[in-house]
């Protein structure tokens, strides 16, 4: 008994040191199974389309899977909100490397001591799929997590985020590190990671506060208000409770950027901001706020969405995050409190006393919010998955709620008219694109009970929208921490993935007939092919080869995906680009990519959800889906606007290397001004050539290794950037004396 107790001892040390950093629920769950609760076992689609077509698109080998790595790690390997997955541009400028791949990060513990092996991890898949390197973005083992992952739409050069202790005080601070592909051609470059967000020391003057913490960072790159740059964005989450209340405001930084302060391993020149609406809702401890961040990457558009106590939120910039405005529309809804069909005294819902009915409502929830959001309808909209939840005022009044009654609901901000829109998912009722929410127990939408059980009790259809479910007291571990949505879109096309535990859990429950789905999650797909208008039927995907064929007994439906056989496929994150593979009638194709972790064991080791899996080494694996659409992509079926430059080609010196001098030949279309200036590694200028206006055709000009000043220069590499109008180019060479 003694060995008992200390080694339950020593697993509960190890759990709270694993389990620190994660978030936290804003309201405590109450009870587990309810009178006439039951578990979704019919998708009841009514008005949607029919669930999409898909198949897995294999990679340059043949394999439909590509491993990655593996990880002890097992607790939400990716990023709460974000992305992790991002793909490069085709080619690396301005070298001219070639690129397309993309870059993937995570966290990974490499051996079993998960309270302090962690580390940020990232794989870089080549152009056709297959794996070209995985390691660690950092050597010093910090306890490292929660990446975040942009890259750079010219360079192709990737920026990674994640939190970490590494200074004396003990507090975490957020980090970020950058990859030169642009200059290596190779896509283990990474720089030296330095301190993001300086915790806490770097948000008081902001806040006022001086313990905040601000972590699981995310990050974004987009466009610049400054000529030839690109603007990358960060935010963090306050870690800090505020009188009780972990209500999550946020430090916002963001910095311009071009290819040769990338070069020069610049820590980058950031402003700091932060919300003052979310300050309020933290420092009051008024509401909490569960959100992501979207950036544009044609315009100016910045926007913070999600929501905020009973309310839906938008934060908009349009000066590429400059300036924000809030806009706010309250979701809360008042939900009939049905009475049993036999005893109309008694409600299906009580408060505490047990006597008195409760009053109900529909609220936004705070489960079912780790997610991320895109740009929809030409970027007049943005688009995202979160949830409601049904619950009582007397519940919302003590910080309490029921996390069995979470619905999925897709969600939609017009930047125009700035409304808010949603459609049901899951559960649905009869028209899920009306104003109506759903009720679980009337979903023809008559005013009526559906059905009740056989002791009266008015039966109500939920919703699981989680891979995990392994208790009576685990909702909240399912809906809140191992539930996630991931969301991508081309134009009017959108594809959403999230997670379905229903009939895992109706296995758990024992209900008669789900003896083969235990511990078998399903992933869910939709799309929409009209920017979100409408949606189509849900598409499930699993790995239980029960489910091989039709079988309504033991409710089999034929959805098991044989490139799944063998694998607990959990922890889904999409990538952040759609490619458009067919667009001609009647071949509507589009390609999305997405990682996921292959689970060792059904469960959570990490410490985080109750009665997790055993502690395993489990695969980290990329995919990529062809999925069908019925529609054409706008985008796609319009000409593209071509800009024609000035200038046509910047060639490489000649010599190369050289000394004492070196040859460069330019082109001009036409007449026109062109600059040429010399550049060392650390990315300052050096000299320029030529700056002026000239005449079209072919020219040539010499560098004789000296500044400005006509001073020789030492040996080493340079770099020379032509610019001419919508034209810019740059290209190494080096001086060898």
């Amino acid at each position: 008994m003694k060995k008992m107790l200390i080694l339950l001892g020593l697993t509960l040390l190890v759990c709270t040191l694993v389990a620190e950093d994660f978030m936290q629920p804003a309201q405590v769950a109450k009870d587990s199974y309810y009178p006439g609760l039951r578990i979704r076992q019919v998708n009841n689609a009514s008005e949607r389309d029919p669930a999409p077509e898909y198949s897995f698109i294999p990679n340059g080998d043949g394999e439909d899977t590509t491993y990655l790595t593996s990880s002890y790690y097992d607790y939400m390997p990716f990023s709460y909100n974000g992305y992790n997955l991002v793909m490069q541009p085709e080619t690396s400028q301005p070298y001219g490397y070639a690129a397309g791949g993309h870059y993937v990060t995570y966290m990974r513990s490499e051996t079993p001591s998960l309270a302090t092996d962690r580390r940020a991890f990232f794989s870089y898949i080549n152009e056709n799929g297959t794996l070209g390197e995985s390691n660690g973005i950092n050597s010093d083992i910090n306890r490292e997590g929660f990446t975040s992952t942009a890259v750079d739409p010219y360079t192709g050069d990737p920026f990674s985020v994640w939190h970490s202790v590494v200074e004396p005080d003990g507090s975490y601070d957020s980090h970020m590190s950058y990859a030169l592909f642009h200059a290596t051609g190779s896509p283990g470059s990474w720089r030296s990671p330095f301190i993001l967000f300086d915790n806490p020391e770097m948000s008081e003057p902001f806040t006022g506060a001086p313990d905040d913490e601000f972590i699981w960072p995310q990050v974004w790159v987009g466009p610049s208000p400054q000529a030839d740059k690109r603007r990358v964005h960060a935010y963090g989450n306050n870690y800090t409770s505020s009188a009780g209340e972990a209500n999550y405001n946020s430090l916002y930084l963001y910095a311009d950027f071009d290819d040769m302060d990338l070069l020069s391993t610049s820590d980058l020149d950031w402003t700091v901001a932060t919300i003052p609406y979310f300050d309020e809702m933290q420092y009051g401890a008024v509401e909490r706020v569960n959100k992501d961040i979207v950036v544009s990457q044609i315009d100016g558009q910045v926007v913070w969405f999600g929501s905020v106590g009973d309310s839906l939120m938008a934060v908009v910039s349009d000066d590429y995050g400059e300036t924000f405005t809030v806009y706010t529309e309250e979701l809360k809804q008042p939900l009939e409190n049905p009475t049993y069909e036999n005893d109309p005294s008694t409600y299906l819902w009580m408060n505490d006393d047990g006597i008195t009915p409760a009053d109900m409502y529909i609220v936004p929830s705070n489960d079912l919010s780790h997610y991320n959001g895109t740009f929809t309808a030409d970027h007049t909209r943005v688009t995202w998955m979160s949830g409601v939840n049904y619950n009582s005022q007397e519940n919302i009044d003590g910080g309490q709620y029921w996390p069995a009654y979470v619905y999925p609901k897709i969600f939609e901000f017009d930047l125009i008219t700035h409304d808010f829109t949603f459609t049901d998912l899951d559960i649905q009722g009869a028209d899920p694109y009306d104003d109506t929410m759903t009720i679980g127990y009337d979903l023809d939408e008559d005013g009526e009970v559906d059905e009740y059980d056989a002791d009266g009790i008015p039966i109500v259809y939920v919703s699981c929208p989680s891979w995990f479910f392994n208790s009576d007291g685990g909702w909240q571990d399912a809906y809140f921490h191992e539930s996630n949505s991931k969301i991508v879109a081309n134009d009017n096309w959108i594809a959403l993935v999230w997670y379905d535990g229903a009939k895992l859990q109706n296995a758990y429950y024992g209900e008669a007939g789900y003896d083969g789905w235990l511990k078998q999650p399903e992933l869910c797909l939709v799309i929409s092919d009209d920017s979100g208008d409408t949606w189509s039927d849900i598409r499930y995907i699993n790995a239980n080869p029960n489910d091989n064929v039709i079988d309504p007994v033991n409710h089999y439906d034929g959805n098991f995906a044989p490139e799944f056989d063998g694998m607990l496929p959990v922890n889904i994150s999409l990538g952040d680009k759609m490619e458009i593979i067919s667009n001609i009638p009647g071949e509507y194709h589009a390609k999305i990519h997405f990682v996921f972790m292959d689970d060792g064991d059904y469960g959570s080791a990490a410490g985080q959800t109750t009665g997790g899996g055993d502690l395993t080494n489990s695969a980290i694996r990329y995919a990529a889906f062809d999925i069908e659409f019925q529609e054409t992509n706008s985008a796609a079926s319009t000409n593209d606007i071509t800009v024609t430059p000035n200038a046509e080609l910047l060639g490489q010196n000649y010599p190369n290397p050289f000394n004492p001098e070196t040859t460069i030949a330019y082109n001009m279309i036409e007449d026109g001004y062109v600059s040429i200036e010399v550049f060392n590694v650390k990315g300052q200028k050096v000299k320029t050539l030529i700056n002026e206006h000239v005449t079209s055709g072919d020219h040539t000009l010499v560098w004789e290794g000296t500044n400005d000043n006509n001073q020789k220069v030492s040996s080493g590499i340079y770099f020379y950037k032509m610019k001419s109008g919508n034209y810019s180019s740059t290209k190494k060479m080096i001086l060898m004396k």
